[in-house]
């Protein structure tokens, strides 16, 4: 399965690094691609080309935790039409809402979880394995920057969270998003005050969003047509604490017979069975390492009926058991 960046997401990194005077024809050469090609809002970028992004601003930029600076930038257009939605919605709750249903619209590199914990929701970002460090950064301080440009409050988080261990000074995050700092924590996220997410938004426009969530149905309802494998992956994701769709379940959920559905898959050169045991793959990596979730919940919402089964399977992928990979995390090539 292809990890993808869309076009607007690249655009967004390449304009940030050529703001701090990186030469816009090497990042070009990066992402093997030209001027006229780059500007097409269809096309998409593998996750390796958007971190060798990354990689490249790092070793030529005097800035230590690149990804932490470019999310205090925040464009908008990092979202593509979700960053519209968001600024249109009344508030923080509704946009986490809109976030979830229409977030296989800008990408297919991680995922966003948001959880209750007492009078706090905790947000937490699931990256892809491949993700690093200023990647996950960015993501979390564009989702602050975005809380801090668009609500009227004061408010600042409960905290913030991150796996890895800090980069740079622990003061100058600390000062930036107003809160406690935890690095080297057991997940990527923030944890925000329930009634902060009740906030207006300033830029809250009723009739905007109808016509922005109109538009982005039309494009879920396009994915659903085509069989999007985003769309078909997001399904799976959904379905899997439920138990494993089978062929007819994915079938029906995208309005299609089961034999267009496999014609579908034989297009991408795969099939459900290698599309679930990918997706198993990439998640379990994910919520092992980014995550303090219980093995036995990680089973569950695997689709797996016991923790026992999920055992026997990463064993089988990996050659060590989820327990082992816990403790040390190592790089885990992928199926």
């Amino acid at each position: 399965m292809q990890y993808q960046v869309p076009q607007y997401g690249v655009k967004s990194l390449v304009n940030y690094l050529c703001q701090q005077g990186l030469d816009k024809q090497v990042l070009l050469n990066i992402l093997a691609t030209d001027e006229q090609s780059f500007i097409q809002s269809q096309s998409v970028y593998s996750l390796a080309q958007y971190e060798a992004l990354f990689s490249y601003g790092q070793a030529h930029l005097p800035i230590k935790n690149l990804g932490f600076h470019f999310g205090q930038a925040f464009d908008l257009g990092i979202w593509g039409i979700l960053g519209h939605i968001v600024v249109a919605a009344p508030n923080l709750l509704d946009a986490l809402a809109y976030q979830k249903r229409y977030q296989c619209l800008i990408g297919n590199v991680g995922q966003a979880e948001h959880e209750t914990d007492g009078d706090s929701v905790i947000m937490r970002y699931i990256a892809h394995p491949d993700a690093s460090i200023n990647n996950i950064e960015h993501v979390i301080t564009a989702w602050l920057t975005y809380a801090f440009s668009y609500t009227r409050n004061d408010d600042a988080p409960v905290s913030v969270h991150f796996t890895h261990e800090c980069p740079s000074q622990l003061e100058e995050y600390q000062d930036y998003f107003r809160c406690k700092v935890v690095f080297g924590d057991n997940f990527n996220g923030v944890k925000i005050k329930q009634y902060s997410l009740l906030h207006p938004i300033v830029s809250a426009n009723d009739d905007v969003l109808k016509l922005l969530l109109s538009h982005a149905e039309q494009l879920l309802a396009a994915k659903r047509q085509k069989a999007s494998i985003d769309i078909i992956r997001e399904y799976i994701i959904e379905q899997l604490p439920n138990g494993v769709p089978s062929l007819d379940d994915v079938a029906q959920h995208l309005e299609l017979s089961s034999r267009q559905l496999q014609r579908k898959f034989q297009q991408e050169q795969t099939n459900l069975s290698q599309l679930i045991e990918s997706i198993r793959q990439q998640l379990a990596i994910s919520y092992l390492s980014q995550t303090n979730h219980k093995l036995l919940y990680i089973s569950t919402i695997l689709g797996y009926s016991e923790q026992s089964a999920f055992q026997r399977a990463f064993k089988r992928w990996f050659g060590l058991t989820p327990q082992a990979y816990r403790q040390k995390p190592i790089p885990l090539m992928l199926n």
